[in-house]
């Protein structure tokens, strides 16, 4: 009887803690389009799509972006909650004098959390 109350309590723990964790890795990768050329934090990126992944620290923010398996840039970027909540994915620019674009954030779709770079 006593092993049966451990092995449930283990079990309960084991689900808890899965749910946890796939909670906490939701939201940390999100596809991206990008329909002409952009740079970020000064790192150039092509037309297409990517996958944009990020790991976070506080409010201090690693993002990877991804085209297929390769990574095509790695920047520091900083994550902020919002009041908003974005029914998708937007890409944020800001055009410069010589007419490029560069990504100042990336506005997730659920969770509310953005991701703003500097250049």
């Amino acid at each position: 009887m006593k092993a049966r109350k451990s092995l449930a309590v283990l079990f309960c723990a084991a689900v808890l803690m899965s749910t946890v964790s796939l909670e906490a890795a939701r939201g940390k990768a999100q596809r991206v389009h990008l329909t002409s050329p952009s740079t970020v934090a000064g790192n150039e990126l092509k037309s297409g799509t990517y996958v944009v992944k990020y790991e976070a620290d506080g409010t201090n923010a690693k993002v990877t972006f991804l085209q297929g398996k390769k990574v095509v840039a790695t920047v520091e970027g900083q994550l902020e909650t919002r009041q908003n909540h974005y029914a998708r994915t937007q890409v944020i620019f800001k055009t410069k004098p010589d007419g490029t674009r560069a990504i100042t954030e990336i506005r997730f779709a659920s969770p509310d959390r953005a991701i703003v770079f500097k250049e």
